[in-house]
């Protein structure tokens, strides 16, 4: 743009002790540091938004589906889910030799299964 040259600058350092006088230089100076940081902390930050917004339009869509078609794929992948998860567990939680031998059944089961005869009496008296 434009450059400084040494006779410049002490052209400028000199106007700015007779306008400012030497006590107030340091604070002038701190508050044109402050300013400088700060407008080139927001530069920044707007620059990667408009970068960042730049590339997300130029990126193809990644998920145009519609909700139908979003429901769809969510079934499906549910369905795909239970039936490994059935594949990977045996059927019912028993095992097929348990199935075939009569002591590996719970005696408990048939116990629920029967009522007992004090169970039987009293629903005969309700």
């Amino acid at each position: 743009m434009f450059s400084l040259g040494g006779s410049e600058i002490l052209i400028i350092v000199v106007l700015a002790v007779l306008l400012f006088g030497p006590d107030k230089i340091p604070q002038l100076a701190r508050t044109i540091g402050r300013f400088t940081r700060e407008f080139n902390k927001y530069k920044d930050i707007m620059e990667s938004t408009i970068r960042m917004e730049v590339s997300r339009a130029d990126e193809p869509a990644k998920d145009e589906l519609t909700v139908e078609q979003r429901i769809a794929k969510a079934g499906d992948n549910s369905a795909a889910l239970i039936e490994a998860a059935r594949a990977s567990s045996p059927s019912d939680g028993v095992d097929a030799e348990s199935e075939t031998d009569d002591e590996a059944t719970p005696t408990v089961a048939r116990a629920v299964a029967r009522p007992s005869a004090d169970e039987s009496d009293e629903e005969d008296e309700g």
